[in-house]
Parts: structure tokens; sequence; C-alpha cells
């Protein structure tokens, strides 16, 4: 009967000391992943980051274009308007 429990009692320490190495072993590898997906995350938003400037120094690439069209047909349109107004008037 005493073999029978030191048996069982071996056993239940075994298995506490099995159980607590599988938490460690589950708390590091949930640890890894976290980091892992954590650097994910950081790689993904350096990357939006990147192409909302690229974005941003296209579009205000355009607009300046878009400026100086508008700006030359308005000194068309005043240079039209000067040399028609002295021979109108």
């Amino acid at each position: 009967m005493k073999l029978l429990i030191l048996g069982l009692l071996a056993m239940v320490l075994l298995a506490a000391g099995s159980s607590r190495d599988c938490f460690w072993q589950w708390r590091s590898e949930a640890r890894e992943r976290a980091m892992e997906a954590r650097q994910e995350a950081r790689e993904r938003a350096r990357e939006f980051r990147e192409q909302q400037r690229e974005d941003m120094r296209h579009w205000r690439e355009d607009a300046r274009e878009r400026s100086r069209e508008i700006r030359e047909e308005i000194r068309d349109q005043m240079r039209d308007f000067r040399r028609d107004w002295r021979s109108s008037y």
C-alpha cells in the first residue's frame, strides 16, 4: 500500500513538473508569436506610411503642374486682354 501511495505521489510530482514545463514552453511560444505579430504590424505600418508619402508626393507634383498651367492660362488671357484693350478703346 505504501508503495502504491509513493508511486501515485511520484506520478503527481512528475505530472506537476511537466505541466509547469509545458506552461513555460507555451508561454515562451506565445511570447514569440506576439513579438512576430508586432514586428509584422510594424512592417505593414511602415509600408503604409511610405505609400502614403509617395501618394502625397505625386499629388503635390500634380497640383503644382496644374497650378502652373492655370497661371500660364491667366497670363495669356491678361496678355490678350491688354493687347485687345489698346485697340478696342
